[in-house]
């Protein structure tokens, strides 16, 4: 018996639904059986025509999940117990068989708009209702629809670990390198979001495209499952699908979210991160309670200028940015931006925020940043010393996408030594890293790079943010 253990960090069924649904197909004694983190797939091999079937079918028809991390076979002596596996619809894309029906001018189902997968041993298909509008004009802030995959090394650069992620049964939306010059000219950018089709909707509006000789098409959207890839890690930043729902831990959301990972990674007590572009605040869990109990102050910015007109040494530095860069000064006095936005307004970020801020980031190729300021002071993070740093480093004609690499290092540096110090104070050796920020590759690096004998707990089943 050919027995095969499938590491799987994720508690959805459809991956074992597939399976279960080629074992039906394929006439093979089998069965598969799903528990935490892995698949456990048993093949009878005495019967070479059905392992042939099976092994044929699984070629063309079984989707990669994102989800799958490692398999291992081995050849065993026991008794198989067939499996039936029923499995509740779920938001995923068409599988490699309904992507043949759907393409094919010889089936029924050809370009047919209504059809649903019902191939991972579900009865029913998923019924979503999708009014994303796709154009072949780009807008600020559109994603790219992949429309023909054979063209994505000529549009893209990606490595191989990220188009798996790409073309996975989920379809998440990533973020890449630029490679054609025309979809630079097009956006002004030099990283972009994209995905592949990702539902029946998407999936006919790229086959329509690819006919037309179009392989890429823009739409605004597609946070709906956003993830990262980052050395052997990836981790979902947002979903509206397919990630693990959350129990109701805590009252508080953050606090909520922070429970369900420690849960998930079976720590009785951890310490915690949460760089959230909507707050940042560090959490200790211990047999007492689960506390935010270091909370960055919300950024006000005319109070920041203010403060900063009122010390030496920093009010010379707006100085001479008023005088230097008289229409970054004069945004800054005026409006009333919030960090991300004030930075970016400082690196003359083309699309302003967080996300702005971070493709500027990823623009620096090289090794190791400035000394950017970003420590605390009697009340929370200093601010004012923040803001001075980037500035002074503004006025020393640093490239502004070296600043801005910087400023993320920064903030894995400052919240590293948070961690450890937190780690000291309260004897508790596990940390967890949760947050949207960790969407910029340089933060998410900075934490690895860091964490050198341990490994800090990033989950891959939970979005680390809502």
């Amino acid at each position: 018996m050919i027995k095969q253990t499938i590491k799987y960090s994720s508690n959805n069924c459809y991956e074992a639904g597939f399976l279960q649904n080629i074992i039906n197909s394929s006439g093979i004694i089998g069965s598969v059986t799903q528990k935490q983190n892995e698949i456990i797939l048993k093949l009878d091999d005495t019967n070479e025509k059905t392992l042939s079937n099976f092994s044929e079918l699984s070629s063309k028809e079984l989707p990669h999940s994102m989800f799958i991390e490692d398999i291992k076979t081995e050849i065993i002596n026991e008794e198989i117990t067939p499996s039936k596996i029923e499995c509740k619809p779920y938001n995923i894309a068409l599988c490699p068989k309904c992507l043949e029906d759907i393409s094919n001018p010889a089936s029924e189902y050809y370009l047919d708009d209504t059809l649903v997968c019902k191939h991972y041993s579900n009865k029913e298909g998923f019924i979503y209702n999708d009014t994303t509008a796709f154009s072949p004009h780009y807008t600020d802030g559109s994603s790219i629809l992949v429309c023909d995959s054979s063209k994505i090394d000529d549009m893209f650069i990606l490595t191989n670990e990220e188009k798996k992620l790409l073309f996975s049964i989920e379809k998440p939306t990533i973020k890449v390198t630029i490679k054609s010059e025309e979809i630079k000219g097009f956006t002004g950018r030099n990283f972009i979001d994209i995905k592949a089709p990702y539902n029946t909707r998407s999936t006919l509006v790229a086959i329509n495209a690819k006919d037309a000789d179009m392989p890429y098409m823009f739409f605004k959207g597609g946070d709906d499952l956003k993830v990262i890839k980052v050395q052997d890690n990836f981790s979902i930043i947002k979903a509206n699908r397919i990630a693990k729902e959350l129990k109701d831990l805590n009252k508080n959301t953050t606090l909520n979210r922070f429970e369900n990972m420690a849960q998930e990674a079976n720590f009785s007590e951890a310490i915690g991160a949460n760089l959230s572009t909507n707050g940042i605040s560090f959490i200790v869990k211990n047999a007492i309670d689960t506390l935010e109990v270091i909370k960055f102050k919300e950024f006000n910015l005319k109070e920041v200028i203010n403060q900063m007109e009122q010390d030496e040494i920093r009010s010379k530095l707006l100085k001479n940015l008023q005088k230097e860069f008289l229409d970054i000064y004069t945004k800054l006095k005026e409006n009333s931006y919030n960090l991300f936005e004030t930075i970016s307004i400082i690196l003359n970020v083309k699309e302003i925020g967080f996300n702005g801020l971070s493709e500027k980031a990823l623009e620096f190729r090289g090794n190791g940043g400035l000394k950017i300021d970003l420590n605390y002071n009697e009340e929370s993070v200093d601010y004012s010393a923040l803001l001075g740093s980037i500035i002074s480093f503004k006025l020393a004609k640093a490239d502004d996408f070296y600043i801005a690499y910087s400023i993320f290092e920064a903030f894995g540096d400052t919240s590293i030594n948070t961690i450890n110090q937190l780690k000291s104070q309260f004897s508790i050796k596990e940390a967890i890293f949760m947050g949207d920020m960790f969407s910029n590759s340089v933060l998410y690096s900075r934490i690895l790079s860091k964490y050198q004998l341990a490994t800090p707990y990033f989950s891959k089943n939970i979005a680390l943010d809502d």
